[in-house]
């Protein structure tokens, strides 16, 4: 007789009773008669918001989404279009390739100014084009407001009209299990800020339709500046509330930090006077300040003024290994530092010389933002 496995609801480990130091635990009271059981850490996790980090290796995350992926029949992909780039994961995108997909982008109620739905999945489509990805469909969504979540079920019956399993993917903080939630129409899976809650997939069926879910781990992917810092830092970068934009105009040799997680020197001759944006969370402060000031600003302000880092983490980051690099910007090009935010040129051409942690990426993009033309 095949033995029956209790598994957390929220996150999906197995249950034990034994141990409470170890992964899973539940007192053998709240596992008894409970048809939705939930584990210690979720239960902190949901009700106190206490995170209780787990051992559990980035590819622990990619061996679980790799075996679900092979009894799925589509991926349901989701993104972060405020962190795209930290979002469009390799392993995710090497999926994609192989099964059909419905790629879903959240958080477009955190884009500043607002942006029509179709611009959105008609950037995303040419970016998904770049990487030779078509999906079945692009779903625009905010789990946060309910904005578009009755689509992905119109288009799951749609395109599978006898019924589905689907397979929900994407990397840590991008809002999966919010929107899984959303399709249930009930908090079944656990839901925060904070990366890799869930442990193992869990599987549950949309009420009075034919389309299983399987909510499986956040992959956690290398170059976020986000993943450098502590806890508490990281809830700061990763927006909650619409990002904010503040607009630059400096001369050359000035230096703009944001936080203290990068150093941004303007190289451009002064003559031709760039304008440019940097877009990220509002928990991330903004200073220009002349070069010879940095080290004291960063010395003296951080955790205060000059935040994340914080006073817990701020040791540990500023021992990361540095590199620096020099990138030439136009107009319709955005900087953007994943796990971060980016830099949108208004006018150009801007020249900047960039400082930050050596395992952070950064990369060059059309804009998403499209800036508007000053004379």
């Amino acid at each position: 007789m095949k033995k029956v496995i209790n598994r957390c609801k929220g996150c999906g480990i197995e249950l034990q009773t034994e141990d409470k130091n170890k992964q899973g635990y539940i007192p053998s009271t709240s596992l008894k008669g409970n048809k939705n059981p939930i584990c210690q850490r979720c239960f902190k996790l949901t009700n106190y918001g206490d995170y209780i980090p787990m051992e559990m290796s980035s590819e622990d995350y990619r061996r679980e989404v790799q075996r679900t992926a092979n009894s799925a029949q589509v991926a349901l992909a989701v993104f972060d279009i405020i962190d795209f780039e930290g979002s469009f994961d390799d392993e995710i995108l090497d999926i994609l390739r192989e099964m059909d997909s419905i790629i879903i982008i959240n958080k477009v109620d955190l884009i500043p100014g607002g942006k029509h739905a179709s611009e959105v999945a008609n950037w995303v489509k040419a970016r998904l084009d770049d990487e030779g990805i078509a999906p079945l469909d692009i779903a625009i969504v905010s789990a946060q407001n309910t904005y578009g979540i009755n689509g992905i079920v119109r288009k799951l019956n749609h395109f599978f009209p006898h019924g589905v399993k689907a397979m929900v993917m994407g990397t840590t903080n991008v809002g999966k299990s919010s929107i899984i939630n959303r399709l249930l129409g009930e908090k079944k899976v656990t839901t925060s800020k904070y990366p890799g809650t869930t442990l193992k997939s869990t599987r549950n069926v949309i009420p009075k339709s034919k389309i299983t879910i399987i909510d499986t781990p956040g992959l956690i992917p290398s170059g976020r500046i986000s993943d450098l810092v502590c806890e508490e830092c990281h809830l700061n970068i990763v927006p909650s509330k619409e990002i904010s934009r503040k607009t630059f105009k400096v001369k050359a040799d000035k230096v703009i930090l944001v936080g203290g997680l990068v150093k941004i020197k303007i190289l451009t001759d002064e003559e031709i006077k760039p304008i440019f944006s940097i877009f990220a969370s509002k928990n991330v402060t903004y200073h220009d300040t002349k070069e010879d000031r940095v080290e004291a600003m960063i010395n003296e302000h951080t955790g205060t003024l000059v935040t994340p880092p914080c006073d817990v983490c701020k040791d540990e980051f500023y021992s990361l290994p540095t590199k620096t690099e020099v990138y030439d910007l136009v107009v319709g090009e955005e900087l953007v530092f994943k796990g971060l935010g980016w830099i949108s040129v208004k006018r150009g051409p801007l020249k900047v010389e960039v400082t930050l942690p050596e395992e952070a990426d950064l990369i060059i993009r059309d804009a998403f933002i499209q800036p508007k033309r000053e004379g």
